[in-house]
């Protein structure tokens, strides 16, 4: 039986088990004619898990992030503007005084290209540099002209080389400008989705005994503190900024209070990754896509090179997005739901005769229950279990995050790998501009190992000081 603290379920005390037709009443009451002697009370089966509290790890600010990721695109943009119009100046005869073609190059174009790609960069700015504590004074005032002035600034220069970009090239090509809109409204739709309002690296949990009551607001919870009993190793934790929604985790035997837990956990992850991955495909569209569709017709460049760019791009801007975004902390939240969610295992029809109860929504289900559901028979897997059988949102709920290190590894091996790969072509390359392109990138994707190394130590090395039998994994 896993370790945890024993504790009797607020939900049904009464239900047993295993028994498909009987049901034994509380302590109190009932004693006797319907109980079976030999039937032990779920309530005495229950454990409460225990959690892991990691301990501080260091995480980049949103405008430090912001600024490594802005700098990282203009470094591929150059590298394949390299790749396109590098030049043999080294030879007598060459005709060319630089490294580069530099008059093929259209500078309204690298201009619209820098500036629309660093709209994240400056909404952080605003959001979080240009901020007034105070809501009323000159101060404030001076602070929402310069806000205000930002922006206009930078819609306006994007709007003048926009122009110039679409005057001096056919509306075909300006259409690739373009594209990536259809795919934000697939992504989310006709709304804005805020930057660093509930995407933002996850802050020290704070301890204490107390667990705030909760309400919803668009499907994310705010809290009001309020005195009830809770777990002091489940902590809560949230996002930092008394008007940010906060997400936290609550220790507690009420089933629907879990699953309405995972589902907004749930909700908040697949919006992560939606963020991750259009910003991913962002970046190697514009900073390395969009200079390949407005090259000459008459340029010679190696095809297969300048491709091999665009994919490299994706898969650093995907990795650095992705440890940015799912922090240790972040990470440690969904493993913590998950131990409450549980998983059931269909039971094979061998089993049909083994005694089994009746699967309720209101009960806590202990390691091993065998519970009867409209979509067959299942067992409990895990410490206590209060996810719905055969749900297939619980099921790949549990599977990512049962185990606190599944994502991380995936992480750090696709990380290995694409490090590893460039490595090689680097000692293969023997061209300059190629040389050029696979170090300065192989030096970008270091800084993103590095971190997700010290995040998988610091995780393995917690986890691992405690009792695998407490299921602290």
């Amino acid at each position: 039986m896993p370790g945890g603290r024993r504790i009797f379920s607020r939900i049904q005390p009464g239900s047993a088990y295993p028994s498909s037709t009987k049901s034994c009443g509380s302590s109190g009451s009932h004693a006797g004619d319907d109980r079976e002697p030999n039937l032990i009370p779920l309530a005495s089966m229950v454990v409460l898990p225990k959690h892991v509290v990691l301990p501080e790890i260091p995480m980049d600010g949103n405008m430090h992030f912001e600024i490594i990721l802005y700098l990282l695109g203009l470094v591929v943009m150059g590298l394949q503007y390299v790749n396109l119009y590098k030049t043999v100046w080294w030879l007598p005869h060459s005709h060319a005084n630089y490294a580069l073609n530099f008059y093929l190059i259209d500078p309204y174009l690298v201009s619209f290209l820098a500036i629309i790609m660093s709209r994240r960069l400056v909404v952080c700015f605003v959001q979080e540099v240009l901020v007034c504590r105070t809501s009323q004074g000159v101060v404030y005032w001076l602070v929402q002209v310069v806000r205000v002035t930002v922006v206009v600034c930078t819609v306006m220069m994007l709007v003048y080389t926009g122009y110039y970009v679409i005057t001096e090239h056919s509306p075909l090509y300006s259409l690739f400008l373009g594209y990536p809109l259809a795919t934000y409204l697939i992504l989310f739709g006709f709304t804005v989705k805020p930057l660093y309002r509930r995407y933002q690296a996850w802050p020290r949990p704070v301890a204490g005994m107390e667990r705030p009551s909760t309400k919803h607001r668009g499907g994310v919870r705010e809290s009001s503190p309020q005195s009830s009993s809770t777990s002091p190793s489940c902590p809560m934790t949230g996002p930092s900024g008394d008007k940010d929604p906060l997400l936290f985790h609550n220790c507690t035997l009420t089933p629907d209070v879990v699953r309405e837990e995972v589902e907004i956990l749930k909700t908040d992850f697949n919006d992560r990754m939606k963020q991750v991955l259009f910003n991913s495909m962002l970046s190697a569209y514009y900073m390395t896509f969009v200079p390949l569709c407005f090259a000459q017709n008459t340029l010679y460049y190696d095809t297969w090179w300048v491709g091999q760019h665009v994919c490299l791009t994706w898969l650093s801007t995907f990795l650095m997005l992705m440890a940015h975004f799912l922090s240790p902390r972040y990470l440690d939240l969904l493993h913590r739901s998950a131990l409450h969610l549980g998983r059931w295992q269909r039971v094979e029809g061998r089993h049909v005769h083994v005694p089994y109860s009746a699967w309720s929504e209101l009960q806590v289900w202990p390691q091993g229950a065998l519970v009867k559901h409209v979509r067959g028979l299942f067992k409990a897997e895990g410490v206590n279990v209060t996810a719905e059988p055969g749900n297939s949102m619980h099921i790949r709920f549990y599977f990512l995050f049962h185990q606190p290190l599944h994502v991380m590894t995936w992480l750090l091996g696709l990380a290995g790998i694409l490090v590893l790969y460039q490595f090689f072509r680097l000692v293969q390359s023997s061209h300059w501009s190629h040389v050029l392109s696979l170090a300065l990138m192989l030096f970008c994707n270091f800084y993103t190992v590095f971190k997700l190394l010290r995040d998988f130590f610091i995780m393995t090395k917690t986890y691992r000081d405690h009792d695998p039998a407490a299921n602290t994994q």
